[in-house]
């Protein structure tokens, strides 16, 4: 039977076996330290709850008591049965473990016979059981465990530790081995400037080392700790050691037994030290290194600032990027770069951060000293002896240290030099942000010229410029990853005869590129399986769904969706996948997929999860996206009843979005994504659509059909509407059904199928419930829309507006009526009458909620100022335009104030403003082409080509283009 161990030197753990046990959350940690650290002895349910609530516990303490003894049991028993381990007597509890079962007592044995050992003067084997001991230690004992008892067991323990410390190093000084720890004291010694036992220790190396001054001033700085902290003086013992330096007092020598044997600081060669060679561990460099000027020249002007001499720090530099992105390289190319200016030579390690086997970093230091001639038998056991030793022998060195491939903070730490001079260069999948770098490099996939000239130079430029497009064909497929674009290159120098389309008709296929991009040792799929197989379940569960949907990047709130889970869980595993390398960040609070790590994932769900959940993950974020627009409906256009039909799920007065700019600017951003998953869905080529996602898609498109100051990718949705058509009829869904018709309607007008659009939106308003008061004005609406798209349709328009009003204001919706209102001015000023529009927008402006409605509030008042304009009262219009203006700044209503800052140009230039209303017209151009409105931004700026031709002369033309041009 697997036996029960515990450790509380550092984070509470308990194993069965080989298999790590699962304590539970923090008090029950707590409960768990107070009976373990008892070894043995009762404790009383009394003395448990002043454990972990001290002396005002909550009422329910007793039973929380109780409760997590239970679940102790069963995480800590073997079998089931009677509780042999944690075990219930007189009131109390107490937990048996097996002699060495703890490792607080397994060193409090080894310092007992360490002890033992001194008083027999067998010094160096208690040194080595002290040092035994020390290893035990993994940070703060009970790190993370609440609780009056636990901070008394952990004070306890950091003090038994530095006792443990002291004596060590004192045996250590009685052997001779001052050289050996002089820089562990110094560190220790500053760590604690109170405690005089170590400050002692510190002044006999300092001394014995030849640094007198150094020991001196050691006292005076520990003599200044406990004046300013506890307002003494040193005591009797330090102060007579600082007498017996000032003096030089010949006992305070080593042994003379021991004193020839110790060795002496540097690297000079002796009877017990080989010659020492200045390493040169560096790989070698790429011969064809491609691209990276700006990131090499940033990295090497970094690590040539180590040898100045105001730097008072090693230089630390990171380079951090996904795997296959080129890190190593890079590195490699910088460190023989700068090779000349580190003469003390170049120390390499492969830290295999990116596996699961991290690589120790204190046996790589026992690397990095034997390199730098220190023997095999001279490096200290214990780790803060080694990392002290290490730390020394770098002091006054010339080294560069090349940390290839490190996992994290933690890792590097103890790699690290303690004094100016060195530098370090570390490559890592994350960018190390509590590692105090001098500077960090985000490596990215290269530019498309970039990935070409790699191209070029491995498979020869001639080859590459016969076939141009298809040289781009192969970089776009390899995601312009480097290490895929090598094994593309490599691929093609194996293959003389190959063409490169040979190469990109493999490529492809979707399915099988990954495993073409492989090439002997070289194979992206094998980089990827290495941080894939560092994750834990849920992250694993978390990488692989998440890449199903067809987003272009991912928001925790759409990746809560996807792995139906809180927002703040899927934050955090987004984070933790950035922190592997397996997703990179984006804008703040957004994470994306490289197209070839997004393969990668693909492959690894549709081996591992089944089919139902791949589609679960698809109809969640296609809900998302529904409840998310039907939200953004209600913050901007708060008089709308759509959103209660198209989304009757939906929680009306909850919605995530504080005010119309903020719903807007929303729906922008995620668009896209919402299309993709539409059409992900919707052109599954073996998957029919559910009725369920029939009725998700076609509410989504339907709340979309307001936002059209977004322009709309129209042939998209155009698609997207005939295809859920289809599926409306299929399942009988008579509501998917219209919001079909009517999203198909409006995408035909946009794109001029004017016949094909009015039969939809007829039929729209045929299979209407009449009873429906909310949709009924809606499709009428859109029927007017239709209509109005056709040269000659603008009379039949006007008649369908008129109707739709009548409709909504039957319904008690005085938002849609005022919408209907703006639409009918547009109409007749489109037909040439002012005075009708002019009426028309007035009435919109009338049913205008109060407050409700910022969108309709804007597009009535600049409705107003086209009526205006068309009428020849143009101050009027500026003021119309200006309220306009207002309202659309204040709730940031960016596409309306674009297309109103085009119309007051417009005015502006007819009464003779031609500054101001060239300025109006560049911004409003700018925000248009922020929006993705290449029309407008063209007309914006035909208009201020138009105005600088202008002279004095065309004010009337100004004039009639402005009454024109509404």
């Amino acid at each position: 039977m697997a036996a029960l161990r515990i450790a509380a030197l550092g984070p509470l753990r308990a194993w069965r076996g080989e298999r790590q046990l699962d304590t539970g959350p923090a008090q029950q940690r707590a409960v768990l330290t107070s009976l373990t650290l008892r070894c043995g002895q009762v404790a009383s349910t009394d003395e448990l709850v002043r454990d972990v609530w001290g002396a005002e516990p909550p009422a329910s303490a007793h039973v929380a008591v109780r409760n997590h003894v239970s679940r102790l049991r069963t995480v800590l028993e073997s079998e089931s049965g009677a509780p042999k381990a944690l075990v219930s007597v007189a009131g109390g509890y107490a937990l048996h473990l097996p002699d060495g079962a703890l490792d607080v007592s397994q060193a409090e044995s080894l310092y007992a016979r360490a002890q033992a050992a001194r008083s027999q003067g067998d010094l160096e084997p208690a040194v080595r059981l002290l040092t035994e001991a020390e290893a035990l230690w993994e940070g703060t004992p009970l790190t993370g465990v609440p609780g009056p008892y636990a901070q008394r067991q952990r004070d306890r323990l950091v003090e038994y530790r530095l006792r443990l410390v002291e004596a060590r190093l004192t045996l250590e000084l009685q052997l001779g081995g001052h050289a050996r720890v002089v820089g562990e004291l110094l560190t220790l010694a500053d760590e604690h400037p109170l405690r005089e036992e170590l400050r002692a220790l510190q002044m006999l190396a300092l001394y014995r080392c030849g640094r007198q001054a150094d020991a001196l001033a050691g006292y005076t700085a520990a003599r200044r700790h406990l004046a300013a902290e506890l307002g003494v003086d040193p005591g009797p013992e330090l102060v007579r050691l600082h007498q017996r330096i000032l003096e030089a007092d010949p006992t305070l020598a080593p042994p003379p037994d021991v004193a020839a044997a110790s060795p002496a600081p540097g690297p000079a060669a002796g009877p017990d030290r080989p010659s020492w060679v200045p390493p040169a561990q560096a790989p070698p460099d790429v011969p064809d290194f491609t691209g990276r000027r700006e990131e090499s020249r940033q990295v090497r002007d970094a690590l040539a600032g180590a040898v100045r001499t105001d730097v008072t720090a090693p230089v630390i530099c990171v380079i951090h990027g996904m795997g296959g992105v080129g890190k190593t390289a890079l590195a490699v190319h910088a460190a023989h770069a700068v090779r000349e200016q580190f003469p003390d030579g170049q120390l390499y390690v492969d830290l295999r951060g990116a596996g699961r086997e991290h690589a120790d970093p204190y046996e790589v230091q026992e690397l990095f000293l034997r390199a730098m001639g220190v023997l095999a038998g001279n490096v200290p056991r214990g780790r803060e002896a080694r990392t002290a030793l290490y730390r020394s022998r770098m002091a006054d060195r010339r080294l560069l240290l090349l940390l290839d491939n490190a996992a994290d903070t933690e890792q590097v730490s103890p790699l690290l030099p303690g004094t100016a001079g060195s530098a370090v260069l570390i490559t890592s999948r994350t960018a190390l942000m509590c590692l105090p770098a001098t500077t960090r490099t985000a490596l990215e996939p290269f530019s498309e010229s970039e990935a070409l000239d790699l191209l070029e130079r491995m498979a020869g430029s001639g080859r590459c410029r016969q076939e141009q497009q298809t040289a781009r064909d192969l970089v776009q497929a390899c995601g312009m990853l480097p290490l895929a674009v090598r094994v593309v290159g490599a691929r093609l120098v194996a293959r003389p005869r190959w063409t490169l389309a040979t190469l990109a008709e493999r490529l492809s296929d979707r399915s099988q590129r990954l495993g073409e991009l492989e090439a002997g040792s070289l194979a992206v799929e094998s980089v990827f399986q290495l941080g894939y197989s560092t994750l834990d379940d849920a992250e694993a569960r978390a990488f692989r769904l998440l890449a199903i949907p067809e987003m272009p990047d991912l928001s925790p709130a759409a990746a809560a969706a996807v792995l139906r889970c809180d927002r703040r869980e899927a934050e955090e595993l987004l984070e933790s996948l950035a922190h592997h390398g397996l997703l990179e960040p984006g804008e703040p609070g957004r994470y994306r997929y490289h197209d070839l790590l997004r393969l990668f994932a693909r492959h690894r769900t549709l081996d591992t999860d089944p089919s139902t959940t791949r589609q679960a993950a698809l109809s969640r974020v296609a809900r998302f996206y529904l409840t998310g627009t039907s939200s953004a409906m209600r913050a901007e256009r708060p008089y709308s009843r759509l959103p209660d039909t198209a989304d009757p799920d939906g929680l009306p007065g909850t919605a995530a979005f504080t005010d119309a700019r903020h719903a807007q600017e929303w729906v922008l951003h995620e668009l896209p994504a919402m299309l993709a998953v539409a059409g992900q869905i919707l052109h599954h080529p073996y998957r029919p659509v559910s009725a369920e996602d029939t009725r998700t898609l076609s509410g989504l498109l339907a709340l979309l059909m307001p936002f059209t100051d977004f322009r709309l990718p129209w042939d998209a949705i155009h698609q997207l509407a005939h295809t859920l058509l289809r599926a409306a009829d299929h399942h009988g869904e008579r509501l998917a059904t219209v919001f079909s018709c009517v999203a198909a309607a409006a995408a035909c007008a946009q794109v001029g199928h004017h016949e094909e659009a009015a039969a939809l939106a007829a039929r729209a308003h045929e299979t209407l419930d009449p009873a429906d008061r909310a949709l009924a004005p809606r499709v009428v609406y859109t029927m007017g829309v239709v209509a109005g798209a056709r040269p000659d349709g603008l009379d039949a328009a006007i008649a369908h507006y008129r109707n739709a009003h009548a409709l909504s204001c039957e319904s008690g919706e005085p938002g849609m009526a005022a919408q209907c209102s703006v639409s009918l001015a547009h109409a007749q000023l489109a037909l040439g009458r002012p005075y009708q529009a002019l009426e028309a927008a007035r009435d919109a402006l009338a049913h205008c909620p109060p407050g409700d409605s910022p969108v309709g509030l804007a597009l009535a008042q600049r409705v107003l100022g086209d009526a205006l304009t068309q009428l020849g009262r143009y101050e009027e219009a500026v003021t119309e335009y200006g309220t306009a203006l207002a309202v659309c700044r204040e709730h940031g209503l960016h596409a309306q104030r674009a297309h109103t800052l085009l119309a007051l140009a417009s005015v502006l230039a007819a009464v003779g403003r031609p500054d101001q209303a060239r300025t109006c017209a560049a911004e409003g151009g700018a925000a248009l082409a922020q929006l993705g409105d290449p029309t407008g931004e063209e007309r914006a700026r035909a208009f201020i080509n138009r105005l600088a031709a202008a002279g004095p002369s065309d004010l009337q033309e100004q004039r009639t283009a402005a009454r024109t041009e509404q």
